[in-house]
């Protein structure tokens, strides 16, 4: 895989300067294009037969702000993209997380920020980053909140055998080839000679591509396998971790908890995950 193509997401209530220089600095590193893209939809609950007239005309006026706001966005988003990167815009009125996952075919990478107003805000105007992670058929990178970069230059590698980890570890070759240090790191749970040599295939695997990586088994923290990875992200001052998204299913996660949810939660840190 090549990173030729970035679709970064655009929130249509907050601009970030912040989340596009982090787009522009992997644009710059892979030599990649740009797609800014932003969606909402109108917002109009029912009124009944009597209101239809009413809530035609609340639709049209919501419709015309959302456009106008589109408008504004795409300047902003040309005026923090250098000259020399090619960027491109989309702006749809419709539901954001539909929207940026069928645009996703464009692209080899999606960067979004980190959920902003949690699960008070409108699915009309905010991405689920659960929700496109499932559905994007795309690696997708969330940036931490107010991380200046995604340097990706040490990675931690959060592997369990999974169909899930499998591809993101495949997904995130590009970038683990550029890194200066990688750890494939897996949370003790089961059996640990069967996860040593499960880790040992994985680093000759690696290896193979052109990736020098070392295996680490963490053991299991009381806060589970989210925050021992994160611990052992922290303690090698990785700026990237990589996981596979929901390998027990995102309905599972929801009801029970698991890393996927566990580490969509944490805003400190840039997670490359792909599902």
């Amino acid at each position: 895989m090549h990173v030729r193509e970035i679709l970064v997401n655009v929130d249509i209530d907050l601009f970030s300067p912040t989340l596009v220089g982090c787009a522009v600095g992997l644009a710059k590193r892979f030599d990649a294009g740009l797609i800014g893209i932003s969606a909402a939809a109108p917002n109009v609950a029912a009124m009944g037969y009597e209101g239809a007239a009413a809530v035609g005309l609340l639709f049209e006026q919501e419709q015309r702000d959302i456009e106008g706001r589109l408008a504004q966005l795409e300047a902003l988003f040309r005026k923090a993209v250098p000259a020399g990167i090619p960027a491109a815009w989309r702006g749809y009125v419709g539901q954001p997380n539909a929207t940026v996952a069928r645009i996703a075919r464009c692209a080899d990478l999606i960067i979004t920020g980190s959920n902003f107003g949690g699960p008070t805000r409108s699915p009309n105007r905010s991405i689920d980053t659960g929700e496109l992670l499932v559905k994007a058929g795309r690696p997708v990178i969330i940036a931490g909140v107010g991380l200046s970069e995604i340097r990706a230059n040490r990675i931690v590698v959060g592997w369990k055998d999974s169909r899930e980890a499998r591809r993101a570890i495949v997904d995130a070759l590009p970038l683990l080839l550029a890194a200066t240090q990688v750890t494939i790191a897996t949370i003790h749970e089961a059996d640990l000679g069967e996860e040593k040599a499960s880790l040992e295939d994985v680093v000759g695997w690696l290896r193979r591509h052109g990736v020098e990586s070392r295996a680490d088994t963490v053991p299991a923290s009381g806060g589970g396998p989210a925050e021992a990875l994160e611990a052992l992200a922290s303690k090698l001052e990785a700026d990237l971790i990589v996981t596979g998204g929901y390998g027990h299913g995102r309905m599972r996660e929801w009801l029970f908890g698991g890393m996927t949810r566990d580490l969509l939660s944490d805003r400190t840190v840039h997670r490359f995950m792909s599902n």
